[in-house]
């Protein structure tokens, strides 16, 4: 079991004009087993106010794990991990939110600008967010504001991260390998930068690497991770000199440790066969609990909406609407044409059930076909999409950043979603039924030249019209097998996509997965609907 907590700073509000003050990290007990390897063993260490801490170790150790448990998010960490301890951020436990973070690979949000980047940090603030206006701030780290998030350069890409973390105004700052993969002269310019807002806005850094040349230079106190004793302890400054030394064997160790796989394509087929299982129970068991999801429950109402108008165009867009329609298109086509055409002994049998056929036909088409056809589509098309979204996001950590700010992705990932889904299986599935109705009196027309658009309007809408009212007969029943199959599929595909992903390939087995299992769950509903939706149904009755 993890039982590891995050905690929350002290309500300290700063002044106007002030940043807050920064608060002291302890580690508390801290114990951490990846798989059967133990990484940290007991550890119990402070890290000081406003100071630049920088813990060192060589990869696989767990550096990037200690600091996503005193950043608070021990809970999206995979169940091979187990952590035990306390981390304190000024006396009280830590919880998601108390500290931000720096991610190595930035986790910007590419869907808005960077003045939005910055303006979503500012409004998620515990506490006073930075006074300066986010448009002061970027040209200060030299950020353009004119340049889509996506299309900035490394190096405004990390000061533009930087400086949405300085906007949500935290007392402590996290900085997840900040160096990595840069250049000498780049991995020293990062280093001036962060050392320059530290002593500017007053924080309590610490930083988490491998590449210590770099870093060093700015350094307030030095922590080693030893994987030989699973301990992280203190270096006197005068051992700095020697990291490398003390870091070469430990390094040489580590990759020994690690474990030579003989039969690579079992383990693989064995890891896909887990991920499977997992990643479906996961998702059954969201689909119980999914209920709280409707709610919408927005710190701030503002980027709530705007995630939801996101997901909506995701699903119910241009594109999705012409796909519907197309399948309503051929599913009109084909069940008329084929239905007069392969009729046996037509010559003698059409005329005297053409109009029974017709009545039939309107029924099916409008309350089991397009239905079954629509939702199946929504499901494979708009739920992968989803999946597909969401997983990139947390495959770029972009979901852990938005932990960090405070901003749960089930409230703001999850609720819009779910609503989106709701409104778009009716709406698609609608769009679809009339162009198949469409159609389908197109084929009769042409078909059937003795007779006309009345005949085939009175007997195809025979079983549907009801009188005094603008609802078709079983509107009832068929909004609720729609709706049910929409929060189904919102809910397999956001559970999908915030499962773990450690590589891009993961991400399309989600969307896999999400296919799969959303189409299933689409036509078991559909399925046990029947049961009850026809059991007193008279198609050509009244």
């Amino acid at each position: 079991m993890r039982e590891v907590s995050v905690n929350k700073p002290a309500a300290d509000v700063a002044c106007a004009e002030m940043p807050g003050p920064s608060s002291p990290v302890s580690l508390q007990h801290i114990s951490v087993t990846a798989g059967s390897r133990q990484l940290l063993d007991d550890v119990s260490v402070d890290f000081a106010a406003n100071e630049i801490t920088l813990i060192v170790g060589p990869s696989g150790v767990g550096k990037s794990i200690l600091l996503r448990m005193i950043a608070g998010l021990t809970g999206t960490f995979e169940s091979a991990i187990q952590v035990h301890g306390n981390v304190l951020i000024n006396g009280a436990v830590t919880t998601a939110g108390d500290a931000g973070v720096v991610f190595q690979n930035f986790a910007l949000f590419d869907e808005m600008s960077p003045v939005e980047n910055l303006g979503f940090a500012k409004s998620s603030a515990v506490d006073a967010p930075l006074p300066q206006a986010p448009s002061e701030l970027l040209d200060q780290l030299r950020v353009p504001s004119n340049v889509p998030t996506a299309r900035l350069s490394g190096g405004q890409r990390q000061r533009l991260a930087i400086a949405r973390t300085l906007m949500f105004n935290p007392a402590v700052i996290l900085y997840d390998e900040p160096t990595s993969g840069l250049d000498p002269l780049t991995g020293k310019q990062v280093a001036e930068l962060i050392e320059q807002t530290h002593r500017q806005y007053e924080k309590t850094s610490i930083i988490v690497t491998h590449d210590y040349r770099s870093l060093m230079p700015i350094a307030d106190r030095v922590f080693l991770l030893n994987p030989e004793n699973r301990t992280l302890s203190e270096m006197p400054r005068d051992q700095w000199d020697n990291i490398e030394a003390a870091l070469q064997p430990m390094t040489t160790k580590v990759r020994k440790s690690e474990e030579v796989d003989e039969f690579p394509l079992v383990s693989d087929l064995r890891d896909r066969v887990t991920d499977f299982f997992v990643g479906t129970t996961q998702s059954l068991t969201a689909l119980v609990g999914g209920l709280p999801g409707l709610l919408p429950i927005w710190k701030n109402p503002r980027w709530g909406l705007r995630y939801f108008w996101h997901f909506l165009m995701l699903v119910t867009g241009p594109t999705a609407c012409l796909y519907l329609i197309a399948s309503g298109l051929i599913s009109g086509f084909v069940t008329t044409y084929f239905t007069f055409k392969f009729l046996p002994y037509s010559d003698y049998t059409e005329p005297l059930l053409v109009e029974d056929l017709l009545t039939a036909l309107g029924f099916a088409t409008y309350r089991i076909f397009v239905p079954v056809l629509a939702c199946v589509l929504i499901a494979a098309r708009c739920g992968a999409a989803v999946t597909a979204d969401i997983g990139g996001r947390q495959f770029g950590n972009q979901l852990d950043a938005m932990r960090t700010f405070g901003a749960p992705p089930e409230r703001y990932l999850l609720t819009p979603v779910i609503w989106s889904f709701l409104i778009c299986t009716p709406v698609l599935s609608f769009l679809s039924f009339f162009a198949a109705r469409l159609v389908s009196l197109v084929v009769f027309i042409f078909t059937h030249l003795g007779h006309g658009g009345n005949f085939w309007h009175y007997y195809f809408h025979r079983g549907l019209e009801e009188p005094d009212t603008v609802f078709y007969r079983g509107i009832g029943w068929l909004l609720a097998k729609l709706l049910f199959s929409g929060f189904g599929i919102a809910v397999i595909a956001y559970h999908g996509g915030v499962s773990p992903k450690q590589s891009s390939t993961d991400v399309s087995r989600s969307v896999t997965r999400t296919i799969l299992w959303a189409t299933l769950f689409v036509l078991f509903v559909h399925f046990v609907f029947a049961f009850f939706e026809f059991e007193n149904i008279v198609p050509g009755g009244k």
